[in-house]
Parts: C-alpha cells; structure tokens; sequence
C-alpha cells in the first residue's frame, strides 16, 4: 500500500514537471484551445496575444493546471489613455464580468502612470498602488513580472531603459493556488514573451533587493496621495480626452437617409463601429449603415467612435456607404446589443443595427480563417458569417444545438448568395444548449447498439431452452431407470408366476402358490407404483407437508398395528425449493418403509429441523437395526445416498444391531432462494 501512494507521488511530480516543461514552450500559447475567453475580443499569433476590445474587465485565463508557487512574466503596451490591463495569477471560479473571479490581478494604469498589485472575489480590494518613474510612457512597451509563493505576492514593472517599480505584499487569508490568465480594463491591449515557470523564496528575495524597499499589506490599504503634479496629470488628461469627444461639425444623422432614399454625395456620419470588416456597420443614435471598401490600413475594432466621409446610397430598409474615408476619433465599449428573433429581421427593420439573435444549428462548415453557420428559427433559415477566435472552436458545435449570435444581420447578396432572407456577420457564438439526445446518429448508434444485445438475449434463450431440455430428458430416463428396476421386473417376475401356474402338474395347491405369489408381486408393484407417482407429484412444498405426508405413509404401511408414530417440525415454517422437497420426501419415504416393513420397530420418530441455511430430516426407529453388511450396501440404502448427493445433501446412517436405526440427511438451502420463498410466501393471495 505504502509503496503504491509513493510510486503516486512520484508520477504525479513527473506530471507536474512534465506540464512546466510544456508550458515553457514559446508556440503553446498561441492556439486559442489553451485559453477561455471571457469577455473581449482576442486574436493570437506565434508573436503575441491581443485584446481589440474595451470592454471593463474581459479576461482571458489559461486552461493549464492548479498550480501553486509560480511566476508569470510577459512584455505588455496599453493603448488606451484611460485603461488598466496586466496579468492575472492563482486565478479559478472565473465568470463574465469586472473583478468576477477570485485570484490577484497584476497591471498597469495608464491615467496616472502607477502599477496596481490586488485581490479580486467577485469585488476589488487594492493591496499596493506605486506610480511608475516620472518619465515614464505607460503606454509603450513594459515587461511585468508577478511572482507567488505561498502567501507573498511581488509584481515588478521594468521600462525599455531598465529602470523598475516594484510592490510586494503579504496576504495571511492567501489564495493558495489557481491557473493565471490576461486582463485587461477600458483599453485594448497586447502581450508577448509570454513566460510561466515554477518560484521559489529565492525569485521573491531577488525581487526585493532589486526595490528601495519592500511594501506591506498594512502600509498600502489605499492609493498615494495626490500632489500637484499628479493633479495636472489627471485634469490635462481629461480635457484632451473631452476635446476629442466634441461633436464634429457638419454630421449628418443616419436615420435621415432613410427618410430620402437615392444618392447623397459627400456627407458626413458620426457613429460607433458595431462590425468590422468584411461587413463594417457604423451605428449612431437614429440608425445604422454598412461602409464598403473600407481602407485596410485602417485598423478599426467594435466599439470605436469614427467619423465618416464619402457617398451614401440609400434605401429602404438600408443605407450603404461607398469610398469612404473613416477616421477613427476614439475608443470606446462597444453598443449592447439589441435582442430579435429570425422574424423580426426578415422584415427588414433591424438590418444593419447591433443585434443578438438565436437560432438551432443545422450545419456548420470551415472557411480560411474563418467559419460558416447555417441555422434555423421557427421557419426561418439563415447563414452566420464570423472569424475564429478564443471562443469557439466550430468543429466541436454539434448540429442540433441552441446557439445565440452576436453581430450585425445584411441582406446583400454577397453574403446571402439570393438564398437566404439575410445573414448574420457575427463576432461572437454562444452555446446556449446542447443537441437533443433523440438525434438521427444516435438512434442509429442505440439501434446498432441493441443489435448485440438482442443477439446476446437470444443465444442465453436458447442455452436456457438447451439446458431444460435436457433436465427433461434427464428426469425421464432416471424415471425409465427407477420404473425398470421396480415395476418392470415386477411385471416381469409376476409373468413367470403365471407361467409356472399355467404348466404346474403338481396340483392344484402348488398352482395355488404360484397365484399367490404373483398377487404379492402385484400389490408389491401397486406400492411402488403409488409411491413413485407421489414422489413425482409436486405437492409437497411446504416443510409441516413432508413431515405429514411420511406420518401418513407410516401408518398406511403399519395397517392399524401397535406402531407409535412422533413427528415434529423445527423451525419456521416455510416453503422449500423443489429439488430439495423431493429429495427429503424420497429418502424419508426409503427409510419409513425400511422401518415399518423390515425392522420390526415399535416406535418411529420424524423430525424435520429448519435453519437459515439448511434443513435437516431425521427418521429413527427401534426396529432390529441392519444386521449383515448386505443390507447395509443394498439398493435402498444407495438410493438414498444417490438422492442426498443430486442436492449435495450431507447423508448419514446410524444403525445399531437389535437397537434401531437412524437415519439423517442435512439439505444446504442458497440464501437468495430462502428470500425470495419468504417474499413469495408473504405475496401469497392463499394466505
């Protein structure tokens, strides 16, 4: 056992050091099947991982183990003037949302250029805030570098020019172990040299001589105070901001083309992108419409606020924008999005906005970078259009699932190909259920399935049938051997008495003899005849019947003599299975006659005692015993033996010359048969 538990734990380190390795390699995390994304909209490459979002608080988190003592370092640019983004570690029970997760985030703030090091449990509590050197860029590249072992957590920053800021903190009710993940806050971000290895005492040490001086838990429960020069910071920040969010002159509400369809050259939108491309949708507060041949080199992502130029094609349900000329003004969280059925945008009113629609998948099909759905909701089929990222993996969406879209829904030919009323440019699918169990492929798997099984039943059926079929043929010849060796030869010797008769000359008193011995052989031959067709007869099922049926015997074979007769029963009353009954009655039946016909007795004692796992006869009588060894070995006695060993029955017998005999046959009884006579015996409708 001790040698089993060792060879464990040494399997499970080699595991362990095995998954490090793994981990250490530079491409494993580049493959979005080693990340849950929540929230956010991830991209990855052999280079780096990217966040193209602003939501508040998307995640990304490794799908590796529940490590312990770990580091994570990464080199990381924020590109937003008000967000936070950096790495997360010890992380578990993750779900949608800022700070839902337990676990200790790590990052940098770019407002006012420090580097945060907290606790998040589905809520924020900040253990140490320092600001970065006062020359700093936050918003170029910066290495960051989280290290934890045991309940010391250290998170070091480190500019190009290698100057570094560094907080440590000590966390007595320590989150002990968790996976480690991305995250970022108000801003889209990168990382790259992504690295995560194993810590000791010795990296946390090394860690703080590198600092000034190390920082408590206790000594940073809040942020620095503000001095003069981090106040201008803030309010020089805000107004650049606010300049950059004023409203452009000479816009033109979206919604206002609908009112006068046709051309309008050179116009002016104001709107937040909702799409990207192939299909990108500018959205404002009246509408929405699509901007073709958008300039590559124009890096758009979903939920930037743009200004647009070029000409507007109207129509009814739809408005396009051709040659346009987009400027992104700034970043912002992209529009929530607005709930319809497949209906609703048949008809046309919610083409082009921000929706999230369902619908139940029929087939799905891979495209260069990209996937390609076809779903069906109520009477309505349609097309999904998306490109792969962290969260879905299109191979494993089964047809006949439940899913929920995201995105924005078109009509134009070039994605409906004139078959469908419209398709979905999706940036996000949802599973919101699994296929029903009932599925064609299944029903035919069940079916394949059974196939054995029913096979399997037939051939048990047939043993069964085989094997009673020659329990049938088994009884009949031990029948035609016991009739054989009894009625048969009494037949036999009855006819040569008749015989004699027929050709006796001797006189009429020697022909008297031989009738007189054939009457014997015949009433000899009705005895065993009776008692071979009572034994045959299964009426003996119960205990107190055995023990009745022998009393009787008894006294029938007596013929009104002198003969005492005791029974007794010991023990519940219950029914027995078959085999035993007959065996009990058989030799019982042996050793009364032996008794009443050839001992001579005058008393004759039946006993039948019950036990839980065995019942056992005892017939003693005080007749003159067996005298002479051939009664000993005769017929009778083998008979019996015989009958005790079919039901592997413990047969003995005691005899003592001119003392009596006694005879006891102890019979096994199986525990589950004994319960299933007592629940049939309880069941019964004759009681």
């Amino acid at each position: 056992m001790t040698a089993s538990i060792f060879a464990g734990v040494l399997a499970a380190h080699w595991h362990a050091n095995r998954e490090w390795q793994r981990t250490l390699a530079g491409s494993y995390f580049s493959r979005a099947d080693r990340w849950i994304a929540l929230g956010g909209t991830w991209t990855s490459n052999a280079a780096q991982i990217q966040n193209n979002s602003e939501e508040r608080g998307a995640k990304l988190i490794a799908r590796t183990g529940n490590w312990k003592d770990f580091q994570v370092q990464a080199d990381l640019q924020i590109a937003e003037p008000f967000g936070e983004a950096g790495l997360i570690v010890r992380s578990h029970g993750e779900e949608e949302g800022v700070d839902a997760y337990h676990g200790y985030f790590a990052g940098v703030r770019t407002m006012d250029s420090s580097i945060e090091l907290g606790r998040a449990d589905f809520g924020w509590r900040s253990m140490a805030h320092s600001k970065l050197p006062a020359n700093a860029d936050p918003h170029q590249w910066l290495h960051l570098h989280v290290v934890a072992v045991g309940c010391r957590i250290g998170f070091e920053v480190t500019l190009p020019d290698g100057a570094s800021t560094t907080s440590l903190v000590d966390d007595a009710d320590c989150i002990a172990s968790g996976s480690f993940g991305l995250r970022s806050y108000l801003t889209s971000a990168k990382w790259r040299n992504l690295q995560v290895s194993s810590a000791t005492e010795q990296d946390l040490t090394q860690m703080e001589q590198q600092s000034k001086a190390g920082i408590n838990l206790h000594d940073l429960l809040l942020t620095e105070p503000s001095d003069p020069a981090s106040a201008e910071l803030y309010t020089t920040s805000m107004r650049a901001e606010a300049r950059r969010h004023e409203t452009q002159p000479g816009v033109t509400p979206i919604g206002d083309f609908r009112l006068s369809p046709g051309r309008h050259s050179n116009v002016t939108i104001q709107g937040v992108i909702i799409s990207t491309p192939p299909l990108a949708d500018i959205q404002d507060d009246s509408g929405s419409l699509i901007a073709l041949n958008v300039d590559p080199r124009v890096s758009l992502k979903l939920g930037d606020v743009v200004e647009a130029q070029g000409t507007v094609i109207s129509e009814r349900f739809r408005s396009q924008l051709e040659d346009a000329k987009i400027r992104v003004l700034w970043s912002d969280t992209p529009v929530p999005p607005l709930a319809v059925t497949a209906a609703q945008l048949t008809g046309g009113t919610y083409r082009g906005r921000f929706v999230e629609v369902e619908g139940t998948l029929i087939s799905t099909e891979s495209q260069p970078g990209g996937y390609e759905l076809t779903l069906q909701d109520g009477d309505q089929t349609f097309r999904a259009l998306g490109s792969l990222d962290f969260r879905l993996d299109p191979a494993r969406l089964e047809p006949g699932s439940r899913l929920r879209l995201r995105g924005t829904a078109t009509s134009l030919d070039q994605f409906t190909h004139g078959i469908y009323p419209f398709t979905v440019i999706t940036d996000r699918v949802d599973v919101v259920s699994g296929p029903p169990w009932w599925s064609l492929d299944r029903i035919a798997w069940l079916v394949l399935g059974c196939i054995p099984l029913f096979v399997c039943f037939q051939w048990i059926l047939h043993r069964i049938q085989a094997w009673h079929t020659r329990s049938l043929l088994r009884e009949r010849e031990e029948l035609a051997f016991e009739m054989h060796d009894t009625l048969a030869q009494s037949f036999t010797g009855i006819a040569y008495q008749l015989q004699a008769a027929k050709i006796e000359q001797r006189g009429e008193r020697a022909i008297r003899t031989h009738i007189q011995n054939a009457l014997d052989m015949v009433h000899a031959s009705h005895r065993d005849a009776s008692r071979t067709i009572s034994a045959l007869r299964p009426q003996y099922r119960q205990a107190s019947d055995i023990v009745a049926a022998l009393k009787e015997l008894a006294e029938r074979l007596s013929d009104g003599g002198d003969l005492r007769i005791k029974t007794q029963v010991e023990g519940k009353n219950a029914n027995l299975p078959l085999a035993v009954t007959d065996a009990l009655f058989r030799i019982g039946q042996e050793a009364v006659t032996n008794a009443v016909q050839h001992s001579g007795c005058r008393t004759l004692d039946t006993r039948l005692k019950l036990m839980r796992s065995e019942a056992q006869l005892t017939v003693r009588d005080d007749g003159c015993g067996i005298v002479n060894e051939e009664q000993e070995h005769g017929f009778g006695i083998a008979g019996m033996k015989s009958r005790a060993a079919k039901v592997h029955a413990h047969f003995d017998i005691v005899t003592t010359p001119f003392q009596g005999t006694c005879v006891t046959v102890t019979a096994p009884l199986q525990i589950a048969h004994g319960l299933i006579a007592t629940l049939r015996a309880i069941l019964s409708p004759e009681r």
